[in-house]
């Protein structure tokens, strides 16, 4: 379901239909969501659950902003295990997040166009 994906319509609604207000938003989330998806990444690597949890625990948060529920979800159980110190957990996680971000992105991508036309 794209919905929970990325909710372009909620998205919307929620900034009272400002077209330059969620571009703005949209760019931040391609760009940092990237970042922390790479801050989780390299915390894994190192072991370091704190680490971990922070990461996933802000791109929780910029996920929720942009109506990206899915991530949200993964974010969500991600940081949970990461603070009870499940990192082999969050590690198998780890490809279907990197999967579900990409595909998130591009449909963020495409309405961002939407918006600029």
């Amino acid at each position: 379901m794209v919905e929970d994906l990325f909710d372009s319509g909620s998205f919307m609604q929620s900034l009272g239909g400002d077209a330059g207000l969620a571009s703005e938003l949209l760019e931040a989330y391609l760009e940092d969501s990237l970042v922390r998806a790479e801050e989780l990444g390299r915390a894994l690597d190192e072991g370091d659950a704190p680490a971990a949890a922070k990461a996933a625990h802000s791109l929780k948060g910029m996920s929720g902003v942009v109506r990206a529920s899915r991530l949200v979800s993964m974010a969500l159980e991600m940081e949970v295990a990461s603070r009870d110190a499940r990192l082999d957990q969050v590690r198998a996680m780890r490809p279907n997040l990197d999967e579900t971000l990409h595909e998130t992105l591009g449909l963020m991508l495409a309405f961002l166009q939407t918006l600029k036309q």
